[in-house]
């Protein structure tokens, strides 16, 4: 059936979020996994998108970062991030969300998120404002047995060297959302705190940097079955400033295929389907390196599944209706 241009469009969540995955040898920092399908887990960068717009779903979501990268002097295993989240609209002011995340390398240094969000959302005019605070605890892990020492005299390589360590400290993030029925903009900003892991030695410490990005999107329709949503992202963070954007283009609501490139990372290559009536979203995306190539593996790969839950409807007891000779109900 043609669907007319007069239809009320629908803006998808596409924040972008998440930053790359990194490991520095100099300073042991690892930071927040870095997802390419943006639209998946809408909250994962921005609280304020919890419950948005009654949008209700559990999702999970799975990369491999270069794969097939080994080492013959680390530990074994692969780059790989494994996010779990859900979002929630409790009522039409409010939302809340959760999301689990474990990320993994194979020189032993691993990292965990649990978090809760809260979010609140108020209409002016003709737009939706979106105010959200997340509360967590992010835990780092080391692996002493696998760790590979590069400094003999660095105090926390001493540390871990040869047994398991972790710690776990609070982590908290703040974001806002200005949204319309064809585009959406927001602002964030995650590890306020900028919690730092010593595992108790006091000697040296890993940071989580201070993260903060502006990110927006629009949809634009092109024909009675075509619509193509552009995005863009400008993410700061340990004295860096990354953009990075690219666009999507959606069959019918149902079917869409893009492209999107990362600054001084990769260009990306992205697929999905919607499927049981929409109850179901999957998706792939294929990031291409651009930047190290020879230090890594030119290939990531990223798959997820996203399961939509139906608004809650609340029934009303009809009122009796009196006659004169009878009574209804």
């Amino acid at each position: 059936m043609t669907r007319k241009m007069s239809q009320k469009k629908r803006c998808f969540s596409l924040p972008v979020g998440l930053l790359l995955l990194f490991i520095s040898v100099t300073s042991f920092a690892q930071q927040s996994p870095q997802f390419s399908i943006f639209s998946a887990n809408s909250n994962i960068v921005n609280p304020a998108f919890s419950g948005w717009k009654s949008n209700n779903y559990v999702a999970l979501q799975f990369r491999d970062q270069w794969s097939g990268y080994t080492t013959s002097t680390d530990g074994s295993g692969t780059l790989g991030t494994t996010w779990l989240s859900g979002s929630f609209g409790i009522t039409s002011k409010g939302g809340l969300g959760v999301q689990f995340y474990s990320d993994k390398t194979p020189s032993g240094v691993s990292q965990q998120l649990i978090q809760f969000q809260g979010a609140y959302h108020l209409t002016k005019g003709n737009g939706l404002w979106s105010f959200g605070l997340s509360l967590g605890l992010q835990t780092k892990s080391f692996d002493g047995r696998s760790f590979r020492v590069r400094d003999p005299n660095d105090p926390l390589a001493n540390l871990v060297s040869g047994s398991a360590v972790n710690q776990t400290q609070p982590d908290f993030g703040l974001g806002a959302v200005y949204s319309t029925d064809s585009w959406q903009v927001g602002l964030t900003a995650d590890h306020i705190t900028a919690p730092t892991f010593d595992f108790n030695g006091g000697t040296a410490s890993m940071p989580l940097d201070r993260i903060f990005a502006l990110h927006g999107s629009a949809e634009i329709p092109l024909s009675d079955y075509f619509d193509m949503v552009p995005y863009a992202l400008v993410r700061y963070y340990s004295g860096q400033i990354v953009p990075e954007g690219g666009a999507r283009v959606y069959y019918n609501k149902l079917i869409y295929a893009g492209a999107a490139y990362r600054n001084g990372d990769a260009a990306m290559g992205l697929v999905g389907v919607s499927v049981l009536q929409n109850k179901v979203d999957i998706g792939y995306a294929i990031d291409i390196t651009t930047a190290n190539a020879l230090n890594k593996k030119p290939l990531s790969h990223e798959v997820f599944v996203r399961f939509r839950i139906p608004e809650r409807t609340i029934r009303q007891k009809p009122a009796p209706i009196r006659t004169p000779r009878f009574r209804i109900l």
